[in-house]
């Protein structure tokens, strides 16, 4: 499996390699190059940055989302002006579309597992609430669990 590091530190020298080389949206390389190095300094001062560090890459990455997907399909060929550097364009696309099925995948399990941990709950309510017999204080012998 490829290492979390390498993924993004590859995403820092995309962009920053084809800096100029899209002009249909020139955002995008920035893109790259903004992602790779917040998602690796993230990832290695996590604890750190846990308040407000995480929700700015929430943000950078809707806002990466909205100049790709804006945009496509470009036009890869440089002689045609507006354009995007075909290496450059497809990396984001699918950097941003795999973020975004991860992120999918861990609200879904998530979700699923909120609903396993209910259904449990409400399966085991009779071992989780004593029928009023027998709680501690009964008075009477037959009580129960006096």
């Amino acid at each position: 499996m490829i290492d979390d590091d390498l993924i993004w530190l590859f995403c820092c020298i995309t962009g920053a390699t084809h800096l100029t080389s899209c002009t249909i949206q020139p955002h995008i390389p920035i893109y790259l190059i903004v992602l790779g190095a917040n998602m690796n300094s993230l990832l290695r001062f996590h604890s750190e940055l846990k308040t407000r560090f995480p929700l700015c890459v929430v943000y950078l990455h809707l806002t990466g989302t909205s100049w790709i997907y804006s945009v496509y399909p470009p036009n890869y060929l440089p002689g045609n002006a507006p354009y995007c550097h075909k290496v450059t364009y497809q990396f984001a696309f699918v950097v941003t579309t795999l973020v975004w099925v991860a992120l999918g995948l861990i609200f879904f399990c998530g979700c699923c597992f909120g609903m396993l941990i209910c259904c449990r709950t409400v399966c085991a309510r009779r071992h989780l609430i004593p029928n009023r017999g027998s709680f501690y204080g009964a008075i009477s012998e037959s009580a129960g669990d006096v």
